[in-house]
């Protein structure tokens, strides 16, 4: 593989000048020095690339057999035992007639037994769907059929929620952990007393291959439903290695801790990839608390530690904590650290080093700020290592959503400090490859083709950034349908397919709007309702089979709502006109004490617009 990559390269240097790319500056000595380092570092890389992600299992388990692999709060997990659990897994699924290539949906809490279970599916070469664990009803129905799941393992938490489901998996649905009672009173197979069973032996089967799918991550993409975006072997290994190898620089004495959802694409594809291509130990919590957060870092002898954009305000904003300058983090990786949390964050908990990073869970690029810069979110790294190469900025029409093409029919690239869309390279490269997502119809409207010259193609990440002089880049905003909210992307449809019918409201039209200190765009409803007035208890009960981060925060009660030619709701003037005052087309704002939708008066707005309310 790295002999083709090679090849590869050489031909993309000898055609270089006859590629139109937009103009960027290039350290050409960092570029040779760093690229340098990586090929003395990849040889020596403790994974396998064939074989996939669970040889790598089996070589840390080898070379240091009693060295921590996973950790919760309560117990280790060492990588012999890792390797031994992941082997039952795998024999286990295959005596029940599961195939290479087919999928299991993971539908659980952080538990140390998903991931056991994500790398036993992967042993044996089927794939894993890690499905939202806040997901109920038709959104969960939805991305079942999109990963085309033969069997749903849930845990304790979601026996009620998947009995209550239409699943259709030749392979039923069992039970990995939690509530003991569960299998007896429900009737669920139980996993745990199944896999005690089974004989300590090696899984046998047939080789896993860098080009196979790992696993199925959940994105809401541009526009529309959930989506399934594929994760083969190659991505998640390369993305390890290059968070590994060019940026965190971690040792296999590292313990990198997460209470984000093991389900985010943060948690798979920076936490557990890099764990599994240092050799470091992947430690979980339950789930994030601003209070709890140092002090558990610190009994998980945590010594990394990754983040989303909400996560830092949450614990800036927390009370001071004896923990706080006493837990052991050296390194904080993540993304959407905005400009000003940055510094009082780094200095308050005594940081030495925060990485932050900008990546899309079924794109092909990644940026990664190695150097420090307050609130950049980085550079492209040189070829060769992950999906690191090929960003590029083209200028952007925010109204008709489209690129801007110049006369000769190609895109515009930006200028330095120019906001535009990033995308990023289609190529051969294994860093280029686009596996973008399971429904063809999603995958061809993220690519974009004769961009800067006839028959290239990019990947549309569907975000406006911009690049200084010195070639790093900015967060600028997210385009169109989707929005950022709690440091997750919201689907504007799938949020407004699940609640037209429901306290009144006969038409949806979801959007996000700006607020006043906080970070991305808090998601508003504008309903109609022809027949009856608006019922905000009905609606708030019905937003509970949404994630939390999707239930609508404002919404606003319209006499009408006007649509193109072609019937599409107008959703611009919305979004200009966010939560402002309208005597016609009243605001109500999402009161979870009272569980209810209550009318956004003079005092309510007071308090949010003073920070008086958290949203």
């Amino acid at each position: 593989m790295w002999l083709r990559m090679a090849r590869t390269l050489v031909r993309d240097r000898s055609s270089a000048q006859r590629v139109r790319s937009p103009p960027m500056a290039i350290n050409r000595t960092a570029l040779f020095s760093t690229t340098r380092a990586v090929l003395a570092l990849l040889p020596k890389a403790p994974f396998s690339w064939f074989g996939g992600v669970g040889a790598s299992v089996r070589v840390h388990a080898r070379r240091r057999p009693n060295a921590p692999a996973l950790r919760d709060l309560n117990r280790t997990i060492t990588w012999e035992e890792l390797c031994t659990a992941v082997d039952r897994v795998a024999n286990f699924w295959s005596e029940r007639g599961l195939k290479a290539g087919e999928t299991v949906a993971l539908l659980t809490g952080n538990h140390l037994e998903t991931i056991v279970h994500q790398l036993g599916l992967c042993r044996m070469g089927a794939v894993s769907a890690m499905v939202n664990p806040e997901l109920r009803g038709r959104p969960l129905e939805h991305v079942l059929r999109a990963c085309q799941a033969r069997g749903l393992v849930v845990d304790g938490a979601r026996v009620q929620t998947a009995l209550d489901l239409d699943f259709g998996g030749s392979l039923g649905t069992s039970l990995l952990c939690g509530h003991e009672d569960a299998p007896a009173v429900h009737g669920l197979p139980d996993l745990k007393s199944a896999l005690a069973a089974l004989p300590d032996r090696p899984f046998v089967g047939g080789l896993v291959r860098d080009a196979d799918l790992f696993t199925y991550l959940f994105t809401s993409g541009t526009t529309g439903l959930s989506k399934a975006a594929r994760i083969r072997q190659r991505r998640f290994l390369l993305s390890g290695a290059g968070f590994h190898s060019m940026a965190a620089w971690l040792s296999p004495d590292d313990v990198i801790f997460t209470p984000l959802p093991i389900s985010h694409a943060s948690a798979q594809l920076v936490g557990l990839s890099t764990a599994l291509s240092t050799g470091a130990c992947f430690a979980i919590t339950q789930g994030f608390s601003a209070s709890r957060y140092f002090s558990d870092a610190k009994a998980l002898g945590a010594t990394v530690g990754l983040y989303v954009g909400e996560v830092c305000r949450y614990l800036l904003a927390s009370p001071p904590h004896e923990c706080e300058r006493e837990h052991g983090i050296h390194t904080f990786m993540g993304n959407g650290l905005r400009r000003d949390v940055w510094t009082p964050f780094q200095e308050r908990f005594g940081l030495g080093r925060i990485l932050e990073f900008y990546g899309a869970t079924e794109g092909n690029l990644v940026l990664i700020n190695r150097d420090g810069k307050v609130g950049s979110c980085g550079r492209p790294l040189p070829v060769l290592v992950g999906p690191l190469n090929g960003a590029a900025l083209v200028r952007h029409d925010v109204e008709s959503g489209e690129v801007v093409r110049g006369p000769d029919g190609f895109a515009v690239p930006c200028a330095p400090d120019e906001v535009g869309e990033l995308v990023g390279r289609i190529g051969r490269l294994p860093n280029e490859k686009f596996d973008g997502y399971a429904d063809p119809e999603a995958q061809a409207s993220k690519v974009l083709h004769d961009v800067f010259r006839r028959g290239d193609a990019y990947f549309r990440t569907g975000d406006l950034l911009s690049r200084d002089a010195d070639g790093d880049y900015f967060f600028v905003d997210r385009i169109g349908d989707t929005f950022r909210w709690k440091g997750e992307n919201i689907s504007t449809q799938e949020v407004a397919e699940a609640l037209v019918g429901t306290g009144g409201v006969e038409f949806c039209v979801v959007y996000g709007v700006s607020v006043p200190g906080y970070e991305g765009r808090a998601g508003m409803a504008a309903v109609l309702c022809l027949t009856s007035g608006f019922d905000g208890a009905a609606f708030f009960q019905a937003t509970l089979a949404l994630p939390p981060s999707a239930r609508p925060v404002f919404v606003r009660v319209c006499a009408d709502l006007d649509t193109t030619g072609t019937m599409k709701f107008k959703k611009f003037e919305l979004q200009r006109r966010g939560f402002e005052e309208d005597a016609l087309a009243p605001v109500c704002v999402r009161d979870d004490a009272a569980k209810v939708y209550l009318p956004l008066d003079a005092g309510r707005r007071a308090a949010i617009g003073e920070g008086r309310v958290r949203l």
